[in-house]
């Protein structure tokens, strides 16, 4: 496996394919699908073949410890889980999804930790995606080796009522963060919970909130005073930071470790111009800045003068950006 300014990620909980926040990712990715249906990890190795050394799809759950798991798999296959789910789900009061919550089999299944995951295929991690029903926290304590070294960043679901008989709720996985020396980014929700039936105004706030994604990346020290001088790709994660940001709707913080990496460390990113990773940066930047044009108080010369700080060239605009194949390709 070629490692040079390559991404790597892991998914625990890959049923029906990339994360949503990966499937436009256009740079040089080595994707771990993690999934212990033994029927859906062949649908996912076919689906994905062609894309052998891009994504791998391994038939095993992941914990904190190599065991035995029962693996409950729900009529709605989404919801399955190896931990006893509560019914305080509206899907468990609706006639027409009560049938989704329904157990179809149940089966045993292998599980591992990603740290001997990683240790034995020589990986260090820079992303993170766990949604497993439950086993969230588990997963995180069998990879404190990897959030303690390379992770950059995680995306997990995360529950704030007790869906899972016994389980962790947010405040937990958020105190494990912490203590890690990650901050919570964000967390995808937008005032729409749970709702229980059709009385609500949709352009509002409604139902309740019982889960959702959180997302945590590594405070920026680690970027700057903890890589510097001890190994030779900061300029990389920089830009692998950033990229993340784009895609967990952080634009501010991916303009914000760019620049700090050039103010206040003197980098100089030409020292990956060329990769896949550097034109992804690019062009998610050229996208922010030429949106940014159409919001009132925006100061276009100053947006200018910040991407030419950043990347050391001009940025196009108007004509050129519209004309152009990669930055306006259909």
């Amino acid at each position: 496996m070629n490692k040079k300014l390559t991404t790597f990620v892991l998914d625990a909980g890959g049923r029906y394919g990339i994360h949503p926040t990966w499937k436009k990712y256009k740079a040089k990715i080595s994707y771990f699908m993690f999934e212990p249906d033994k029927v859906e990890a062949e649908r996912l190795k076919n689906k994905y073949k062609i894309k052998k050394g891009k994504i791998t799809v391994i038939n095993k759950a992941l914990s904190n410890k190599e065991q035995k798991l029962k693996l409950s798999l729900f009529k709605n296959r989404a919801m399955s889980s190896s931990t006893k789910r509560e019914p305080i789900s509206p899907f468990f009061l609706d006639e027409e999804r009560e049938g989704e919550v329904e157990i179809d089999n149940i089966i045993e299944v292998d599980a591992i930790t990603v740290d001997s995951y990683c240790k034995d295929n020589d990986l260090k991690l820079d992303f993170m995606k766990l949604d497993t029903e439950g086993t969230e926290y588990e997963i995180l304590e069998g990879a404190i080796n990897q959030i303690k070294g390379s992770l950059l960043g995680v995306r997990s679901e995360v529950n704030f009522d007790y869906v899972f008989e016994g389980k962790p709720l947010f405040g937990k996985l958020n105190e494990l963060m912490l203590d890690n020396d990650y901050y919570l980014l964000n967390i995808d929700y937008t005032g729409k919970g749970d709702y229980h039936n059709q009385f609500v105004g949709v352009t509002g706030r409604y139902g309740i909130l019982i889960s959702t994604d959180a997302v945590w990346l590594k405070r920026f020290k680690y970027l700057f005073e903890n890589l510097i001088g001890n190994n030779n790709s900061i300029e990389e994660q920089i830009f692998k930071y950033s990229a993340f940001c784009f895609n967990n709707y952080a634009s501010d913080i991916a303009i914000h470790v760019m620049l700090k990496g050039r103010r206040e460390y003197g980098l100089s990113y030409n020292k990956i111009k060329g990769s896949s990773l550097y034109e992804y940066v690019d062009i998610e930047t050229h996208r922010l800045f030429y949106s940014l044009k159409w919001q009132p108080g925006q100061s276009l010369n100053y947006n200018y003068k910040i991407y030419k700080e950043i990347f050391d060239k001009e940025m196009m605009k108007t004509n050129q950006y519209m004309q152009s194949l990669i930055l306006n390709p259909d």
